[in-house]
């Protein structure tokens, strides 16, 4: 009798047990199961949208990684709140939008030798503090400035006010006296074959600077306009900058300045397929640049120093009052010969 006992028991728990396993999920987990799906495709296609749908995707792309650390934080709730299939979707929806965010990390493959420090920075229509920039341009040892939305007085105080004009002698053409438009190339080294770049409402302006030991490198100050307001305006500039790389012959190329554009951009991915980027030293987080002086903290990087030709061997941005963007410092080791490779 307990044998049979014993068997009805045994019976009714595996019958339990796949009822348990064949209960339906309960409403809580159905309605966690659509707010992770409406979030996290979404998130998850959004780095790959090559649309400008009146500037709203292109503004959406630079918030990606705010938006990724949002969808992390309701994927907590959601496993507090034992939803365990909506929490994994979210999680999958923020690494899949995050992922081409990240600034590529590679081993660029050539001898490199010869030292190159490029200081880039956006004036914000010349109204950054001269004495700051003077005193980080000699801290970082920049032989090689870019800077836009100057004007000459700015560039003035910075050579002649703050002592400078020896350190460097030797610059690019006059910029406009609309202090939003201006673009100039600062150099310790004598510059040459200067030409303009097409394609922006802002000045873009490039020159070969020629260093003591022979080597030359092409620098261009490149400014694109933002995507807000101006998102076809945007976008073809971007790829105007994206065309002039191509075409122009320099094996050592350094491009510098405010891209108005992220890696979260498509058009700029494409920009940077055949470069490295300085920021690559720094790791693959994409450090911000840009809006300093706001309510919120920086959150995007739109300021970049690439370079072809060259190794990055170290980045760091620094905080100049009077401006909403963040100066970057890129190091380099420019390859003694042929067309360096991107990272």
């Amino acid at each position: 009798m307990a044998d049979d006992e014993l068997a009805e028991s045994s019976d009714y728990a595996r019958f339990e047990t796949h009822d348990r396993r064949r209960r339906p999920l309960s409403r809580r987990s159905l309605v966690w199961i659509v707010i992770s799906v409406v979030l996290a495709v979404p998130a998850a296609m959004l780095p790959h949208l090559d649309a400008l749908a009146g500037g709203m995707i292109p503004v959406a792309q630079s918030l990606l990684p705010v938006g990724a650390l949002g969808l992390l934080v309701i994927a907590v709730v959601a496993a507090v709140s034992r939803a365990w299939i909506g929490a994994t979707v979210l999680v999958a929806g923020a690494v899949l939008s995050v992922v081409p965010v990240l600034t590529p990390v590679g081993a660029a493959a050539c001898t490199a030798s010869t030292p190159l420090t490029v200081l880039s920075f956006n004036a914000k229509f010349a109204g950054a503090d001269p004495g700051q920039l003077a005193d980080l341009i000699q801290d970082a040892g920049a032989n090689v400035v870019v800077l836009v939305e100057t004007d000459e007085h700015l560039i003035n105080q910075i050579l002649d006010g703050e002592g400078l004009a020896e350190t460097l002698p030797h610059r690019t053409k006059q910029v406009s006296t609309n202090a939003y438009k201006g673009s100039v190339v600062l150099s310790a080294h004598p510059l040459s074959a200067e030409e303009d770049i097409p394609g922006s409402v802002f000045e873009q302006v490039s020159a070969v600077a020629t260093l003591p030991d022979g080597t030359a490198v092409r620098v261009a100050a490149v400014h694109p306009p933002p995507p807000v307001g101006q998102p076809e305006d945007w976008y073809e500039a971007v790829t105007a900058i994206d065309e002039w790389i191509q075409a122009t012959s320099d094996p050592r190329l350094v491009v510098a300045g405010d891209f108005n554009s992220s890696f979260s951009h498509p058009v700029f991915r494409r920009l940077t397929a055949d470069l490295a980027t300085a920021a690559q030293a720094a790791g693959p987080i994409p450090w911000p640049t840009w809006p300093q002086e706001k309510p919120v903290p920086a959150f995007t990087a739109i300021d970049h120093v690439l370079a072809r030709g060259a190794v990055p061997r170290g980045w760091a941005s620094a905080y100049i009052e009077g401006s909403d963007h963040r100066a970057v410092i890129a190091n380099w080791a420019l390859c003694d010969s042929a067309r360096g490779v991107s990272g």
